[in-house]
């Protein structure tokens, strides 16, 4: 790691940048004002958390099958164009949630419907966000700074956004939640508008055919060790730990005996923990790789200890951990893969991360629907946090035995980025 203490808001220097980090911090509040909405909206309705695991996994089950040729795109077309088209996509979703709220049609099937459409959005839209990073950016050395304020961001929605979230609701409505979703879209797509990317950021277009182009970027992750020991582990991470809409709404509801407001500020506690993660490495550099491999049992150790205190404050300090702890990852991850890899495969590295970071999400949230289900939303906590914990082990002990790998990991990093 960079011991060196750096502007955590440098990146922000670029027009570009800080007009598209305004647009989405905006835009991102009314998404996780959505997101509390969601699932509460069908634990209300059903009744059962492993059915609010499903509506999460209907979800996140299109990037599992689309995120890999959304790369390719990505990579062929202008990505500005795409983040207008998928903004506007997932705007429509949240409305269509308003109007289902406002005809007070509480049908658990139009959720898994409106969840899906939302997936297929997600799908096209997470790697394109991914790659704009670097072609807004406009210095290598403060793409790291820039990760980490879109994690930041990210985070400070998911502090302020549930939070809001939780009073709307109790106090107006779910409807309001939607609502509020829709018109931030506004905030985004027009920044949109404003943003123009310099020549020599713009990556070189791509001619192959489009399933040649889909096989030939999963051939580039497969032949570079850096790029696969990152998203193995992110993938282990991704699999059981950040599944938080099912184990700490069914933890507030029947752990704690709480409402909407306590599931809100678990949330927030959560976010404020990923807030600061995110800031640590805006402030002094990505992790090293030695480092990055500790700090998933870190973030495990956090979630087991929320089903271990079964008391809502230390929950919430205990959720912050593992926040910070998973942003951190995230965030050094990302940036490693975005420095390790040529612009015209951006997209389809990027796809992959996206494919790590989301597909996971249909098979990692029944795991911890059922995890809650079966047993409770205490011991659901442990089960998860045990499974991270042993995946992430295999992941770490297969690279250790074959040297080569390490060696080319280390060496690699180091002709990329000498901070890491």
């Amino acid at each position: 790691m960079n011991k060196k203490l750096h502007n955590p808001f440098e990146s922000l220097k670029f027009i570009n940048f800080r007009i598209y980090f305004i647009g989405m911090n905006l835009s991102l509040i009314g998404s996780w004002m959505q997101a509390i909405a969601v699932p509460w909206l069908t634990l209300n309705i059903t009744n059962n958390p492993f059915l609010v695991s499903l509506v999460a996994a209907f979800q996140f089950l299109p990037p599992l099958f689309l995120s890999v040729f959304a790369g390719a795109l990505v990579d062929k077309f202008e990505i500005k164009k795409i983040l207008i088209l998928t903004q506007t996509l997932m705007m429509i979703v949240a409305l269509m949630f308003s109007l289902m709220m406002f005809f007070n049609i509480e049908n658990f099937y139009l959720i898994l419907f409106l969840s899906f459409l939302n997936g297929v959005s997600s799908s096209l839209d997470a790697p394109a966000r991914q790659s704009f990073v670097y072609e807004l950016v406009e210095k290598d050395e403060l793409i790291s700074n820039a990760v980490a304020l879109n994690s930041m961001s990210f985070n400070v929605a998911r502090v302020i956004g549930p939070a809001i979230a939780g009073v709307v609701i109790a106090k107006f409505g779910l409807i309001w939640c939607f609502l509020g979703n829709a018109i931030s879209f506004f905030a985004i797509i027009i920044s949109l508008f404003f943003i123009s990317i310099k020549k020599d950021r713009v990556k070189p277009k791509i001619d192959q055919k489009f399933l040649y182009s889909v096989i030939n970027g999963l051939k580039y992750v497969k032949n570079s060790p850096v790029l696969r020991f990152c998203l193995l582990i992110l993938l282990c991470s991704c699999l059981f730990l950040p599944h938080y809409s099912i184990t700490v709404s069914a933890y507030a509801k029947y752990g704690l005996m709480g409402n909407e407001k306590t599931f809100g500020y678990l949330m927030s506690f959560l976010g404020v923990g990923a807030f600061l993660g995110a800031l640590f490495i805006a402030s002094y550099g990505k992790v090293s790789i030695k480092t990055l491999v500790f700090i998933p049992f870190i973030a495990s150790l956090g979630l087991s200890l929320v089903g271990i205190s079964g008391n809502f404050y230390l929950s919430g300090v205990f959720l912050a951990l593992t926040g910070a702890s998973f942003v951190i990852t995230n965030a050094s991850i990302n940036s490693i893969l975005q420095l390790n890899t040529k612009s015209e495969y951006r997209g389809r590295v990027m796809s992959i991360y996206a494919l790590c970071f989301s597909g996971s999400v249909p098979f990692g949230a029944l795991f911890s629907g059922w995890a809650v289900s079966a047993f409770t939303p205490k011991i659901g906590f442990i089960i998860c946090a045990i499974s991270a914990v042993v995946s992430t082990a295999i992941v770490i002990l297969f690279f250790r035995c074959k040297d080569e790998n390490c060696n080319k990991i280390s060496n690699n990093l180091k002709t990329k980025d000498k901070n890491i």
